[in-house]
């Protein structure tokens, strides 16, 4: 596990903003708020790009998966599933039409449940939000199914995207933790819609370092002779018993302000990860010392970008 202060600071010293400027900032903040609400609740429409043919794969393809999970008969009863955003099969991404798909199916899936139970998907993005997490900060062996049963549920249903020189869309689908290893298949045309659906990113809950606000009497380090914070007592992290089970590795970006006694203050968020090792990464730094930033030989308070990777040797 290795942690990294970056050199390269990310915003500019500027006047304390206007009472107007500030109102302003605010909405803007609000809106790009509720547009990822809006995102994830959009995402559970997809009666207007799905064809009609493709709505009824999908439909066929859960009763198949509904009686797979019947048949396992696990226990505990009545067991819990949670469906996962589809991967793009090609460059391994997940699109917006992955999710779109994921929403449609679980729904479907969820209209022939018997015996087992399919949990709300957007649990599972609140937890996305909550930590400031993008999808792909799961994508390894365990790590869905370790936070599927962290959450209470039994297992997932994961699928994968791909597109032939046909213009067809396969999707295929398989269990984990579900009973036997079983995967199956559902084909259907690949449309315009869903075309320029599979490019489009996943909604993403991580942040840029653009977000963090300038704040009045915070310098920027490396810049107008202001010099760096020096880390002088940096201890690491410590790995989650959750996130050694999934075998976890990855890396929590924080926004952090040293101050002028060398001390840790406001450390935001910029991208998080799972397994509590994201509230890990916080406790602390906010115990880390610094040599503090100087200009014109005197110390000051600077903002700060760092990276924490979290790495099982």
């Amino acid at each position: 596990m290795r942690t990294f202060l970056w050199e390269q600071l990310f915003f500019d010293v500027s006047p304390a903003p206007s009472p107007f400027s500030s109102v302003v900032a605010l909405l803007m903040i609000v809106a790009l708020m509720c547009c990822l609400d809006c995102a994830a609740v959009a995402a559970q429409d997809t009666s207007s790009v799905l064809p009609p043919d493709a709505q009824e794969q999908l439909h066929s393809l859960a009763s198949r998966v509904a009686e797979q999970i019947r048949n396992s008969k696990l226990e505990p009863a009545p067991p819990k599933v949670f469906v996962i955003d589809f991967l793009n099969a090609s460059d391994k991404q997940f699109s917006r039409l992955g999710s779109l798909l994921a929403d449609d199916f679980a729904e479907s899936l969820g209209a022939v449940a018997s015996g087992f139970q399919v949990e709300d998907r957007k649990s599972f993005y609140d937890y996305l939000k909550q930590n400031w997490m993008s999808l792909d900060a799961l994508q390894n062996e365990a790590g869905f199914l370790t936070l599927a049963r962290s959450m209470g549920a039994t297992g997932v249903i994961e699928g994968t995207i791909a597109t032939d020189a046909n213009q067809q869309l396969r999707i295929r689908l398989r269990t984990d933790g579900l009973g036997p290893a079983w995967t199956a298949d559902a084909l259907f045309p690949l449309t315009n819609n869903l075309q320029e659906l599979l490019k489009q990113p996943a909604t993403s809950f991580a942040r840029s370092a653009d977000t963090v606000a300038v704040e009045p009497g915070i310098l920027q380090a490396g810049a107008e002779g202001v010099t760096l914070p020096i880390c002088v007592f940096c201890p690491n992290p410590d790995y989650t018993d959750l996130a050694r089970a999934a075998k976890y590795r990855g890396i929590v970006e924080l926004s952090l302000i040293v101050t002028k006694d060398g001390k840790v203050s406001s450390v935001m968020v910029l991208r998080g990860a799972p397994f509590s090792l994201t509230q890990q990464a916080i406790e602390t730094v906010q115990k880390w010392k610094f040599k503090p930033a100087k200009k014109d030989k005197q110390s000051v308070s600077v903002r700060v970008p760092v990276d924490i990777e979290f790495q099982l040797y």
